[in-house]
């Protein structure tokens, strides 16, 4: 089958690209690889066909950021974050941030629909990545506005605490007091990490570093070495090939970082930190898509409607123009 896949996807010529969380079996054959901010940088100016092994918010960013080209998913995996973040629930925390005469903007994370997206693209706010959050909040405080952050609540929170901000969940006590005011989401793989874990590990390896993912809770960040994005993930273990690390992320990539440059990695939970959603997508999806795509009846390609595509844009457009 894996010989197939292959010659399929030249036979179409068809980009395969694929998130770092994506099963072994799907990323090592990928043609691009990389985060969602890497992956919508890499993916906005191919001229023939794509295929993206992802969720589908990245996708629809794929397809926003390249309208020209077919964009094609094994799985319509769906982020369980994106979906907490659903349209009327961010329209009302808009309601409630207007009647208290709150003047603000809207920083929305790549982990949200593409309807979420158009929404702060009507606001003129902007998409971040955890990558770029940081700059992307400084922008939108030289803007002399309070922030309204989302989905992921954890991430505001750490930003917030990195830039010596306050932030607060929206509704939450004294909450339109915050500089940065946030949704009340999270991801469901990275709420798994616990402070108690970094415990475990430092009292076994006292020289151990601790490596989290910024979507991890305030109390786990606080108290690890080092917090960065999927790549800066990878780049950090890279400059420290030989170091022993707990790291707190998803486990495909974990262990992928474990089998290709430093062994002396562990996964820094009790239990198996598998994204369920981008687990979803396997090696026979990818060739059952092929093979529809072969026979001229190809299924599962993202579509965007006009309205949603043009605001959309808007605020993904807003994203790489600030971080360049």
């Amino acid at each position: 089958m894996l010989e197939e896949v292959k010659q399929l996807l030249k036979k179409h010529n068809i980009t395969l690209a694929a998130h770092y969380y994506q099963k072994d079996e799907i990323f090592d054959i990928a043609d691009i690889t990389g985060d969602s901010l890497e992956l919508a940088k890499k993916t906005a100016n191919l001229k023939n066909p794509l295929i993206f092994c992802g969720v589908s918010f990245m996708g629809e960013s794929a397809k926003i950021l390249n309208p020209n080209i077919p964009v094609y998913m094994p799985k319509m995996a769906s982020c369980s974050m994106a979906r907490m973040a659903e349209v009327e629930r961010v329209k009302k925390d808009i309601e409630t941030l207007k009647k208290e005469n709150i003047d603000f903007i809207p920083i929305c994370y790549v982990n949200s629909s593409a309807d979420v997206k158009a929404i702060v693209g009507e606001l003129n706010g902007s998409i971040c990545t955890s990558s770029s959050a940081d700059k992307i909040i400084k922008w939108a405080l030289n803007q002399n506005k309070k922030i309204y952050f989302l989905p992921d609540k954890n991430l505001g929170t750490n930003i917030a605490r990195k830039l010596n901000l306050t932030s607060k969940i929206i509704r939450e006590k004294n909450w339109q007091e915050a500089d940065i005011i946030c949704f009340d989401g999270h991801c469901s793989v990275h709420q798994l990490f616990m402070p108690e874990h970094i415990d475990f590990y430092k009292e076994k390896y006292p020289d151990i570093k601790i490596v989290v993912h910024p979507e991890c809770s305030p109390e786990v960040c606080q108290k690890a070495d080092f917090v960065g994005s999927t790549s800066q993930i990878l780049n950090y273990v890279k400059a420290h090939p030989n170091d022993k690390m707990a790291i707190g992320t998803e486990f495909n990539f974990v262990n992928r970082m474990k089998r290709d440059i430093n062994p002396n990695i562990y996964i820094l939970s009790s239990t198996k930190p598998e994204c369920p959603s981008m687990n979803e997508t396997t090696i026979n999806d990818l060739y059952n898509l092929l093979k529809a795509i072969d026979a001229k009846k190809p299924f599962n390609e993202v579509k965007v409607d006009e309205k949603t595509y043009k605001n959309a844009l808007k605020s993904l457009n807003k994203m790489l123009e600030i971080v360049g």
